[in-house]
């Protein structure tokens, strides 16, 4: 199937894809909003967002410290779990690194919930 007709069936995801053929099942760990702050002291993060129905959206990297601070911070939950009514409109994001290989631009994967 071609990439750029592939959506997001379920969630967790377990592959990972890019309509320039590019994938990966190499699911990583969770993340916290430190660990995601301490990635982006180190550079540059490529963000995905994962919902259920919809593409992948790939955020452009050099989009990503603001795309951090106003859209992926305040919506990010803790691996515990969390209460929609607590987040902005209702919905949150569930965070995971993910290796693309021999590139070393991390990938962090935020998988909608609402």
């Amino acid at each position: 199937m071609d990439a750029k007709f592939k959506i997001a069936t379920h969630l967790p995801l377990r592959e990972l894809w890019r309509d320039d053929g590019f994938t990966t099942n190499s699911r990583g760990r969770s993340l916290s909003k430190d660990d995601i702050t301490e990635l982006l002291r180190t550079g540059l993060v490529q963000f995905v967002v994962a919902d259920v129905g919809l593409p992948l959206q790939w955020i452009r990297l050099h989009d990503c410290y603001r795309f951090w601070k106003n859209e992926a911070q305040p919506h990010l939950a803790s691996d515990s779990g969390a209460v929609l009514d607590e987040f902005p409109s209702s919905y949150c994001y569930f965070a995971s690194q993910w290796d693309e290989g021999a590139e070393s631009t991390p990938i962090v994967v935020l998988e909608k919930s609402h």
